[in-house]
């Protein structure tokens, strides 16, 4: 099977430049491996999904020829196949927490039409259902929601509703996540931070807490059984995603200087979802290098995780798949 990987935006903007103006790419590594990446997805040797974090960013892109230079590059190379919002897949993970039944890579990257934004319901017992992995005779609506795709990809820019509808959001998080941070350093102690960030997720996510427990079965009062403060970071530590999510927050929190910026929440959500599924993430810096440190602490990794193309296609051609 092709090796799923998960791009973070700036390198898509690599990919772009690779097409159309390779002058621009910053070293000739750099340039060689976006080459190799573009050879590799022509084969379909690679599976490059898309997220709705890159369709947000791309409308974000700079002037209308760059933004229609980083949407076709998209376009190009990404064969039909998404990745899921990460908030559906955070609501599987935690209602899989519950059962026992567990995501995989099949569910959360998928062909399936609207997958970067519906909330349905996974057969997690059943891949083959929610994620249906055919490309070559695509039915009807496959061919309008790929049409629909590449328009909103090619649009110059958000409706101002939406965007401020989702600055607004966004600000809240970046704005919670500072609070507890300047709590934590104006009143210094002795603390267990993973504890400490898994008790700020769990007051995040009560609503979806509630809902994945139903999802699974369980009683509100089956479900807070496994909510106890002595169980609450091995619970979150075991989902690739959530678990991700609680390792990078904890070591931000450790670090009374870190500044928290609208940004963080995309790259955090995006990218760790992806490193829980995805074969490799090249991500930007920053988070890249929490993620990888995340690894560490964690029982069951799953992306490599890199900060650079020429990083991603060394371990593509040292690996077993032979690529």
């Amino acid at each position: 099977m092709a090796e799923v990987i998960y791009l973070d935006q700036n390198h898509w903007v690599t990919m772009a430049r690779a097409r159309v103006a390779p002058e621009k790419i910053q070293g000739d590594e750099e340039r060689r491996a976006a080459e190799e990446l573009w050879e590799l997805a022509a084969k379909k040797a690679v599976r490059l999904p898309l997220s709705s974090a890159h369709l947000v960013e791309t409308a974000h892109a700079g002037t209308k020829e760059r933004r229609h230079d980083l949407a076709r590059a998209m376009l190009e190379a990404y064969d039909g196949w998404h990745m899921l919002s990460p908030l559906v897949v955070r609501l599987h993970e935690l209602a899989g927490a519950f059962s026992g039944r567990k995501l995989t890579a099949e569910h959360v990257f998928t062909t399936a039409p609207q997958s970067p934004f519906s909330n349905y319901p996974l057969e997690i017992d059943s891949p083959d259902a929610a994620a249906p992995t055919g490309t070559a005779t695509p039915g009807i609506t496959d061919v309008v929601w790929r049409a629909t795709w590449a328009s909103l990809l090619l649009e110059e820019s958000l409706p101002q509703d939406e965007q401020e509808a989702t600055n607004t959001v966004v600000a809240g998080w970046a704005d919670a996540a500072s609070q507890l941070a300047q709590g934590l350093r104006e009143h210094p102690a002795e603390r267990d931070m993973r504890l400490v960030a898994a008790a700020y997720m769990l007051n995040d996510l009560k609503m979806e807490l509630a809902q994945a427990g139903r999802l699974a079965g369980h009683s509100p009062a089956e479900t807070l059984t496994f909510l106890q403060p002595e169980k609450l970071v091995e619970f979150f530590s075991r989902l690739p995603f959530t678990g991700r999510v609680l390792e990078v927050l904890q070591a931000r929190l450790r670090n009374a200087s870190d500044v928290w910026v609208n940004n963080d929440l995309n790259d955090l959500y995006f990218l760790a979802c992806a490193a829980g599924y995805a074969d490799h993430v090249v991500a930007e810096k920053k988070t890249g290098t929490f993620l990888q440190s995340a690894d560490k602490a964690l029982s069951a990794p799953r992306a490599s995780v890199h900060l650079n193309l020429p990083s991603l296609m060394g371990a593509l051609k040292s690996s077993t798949a032979g690529i």
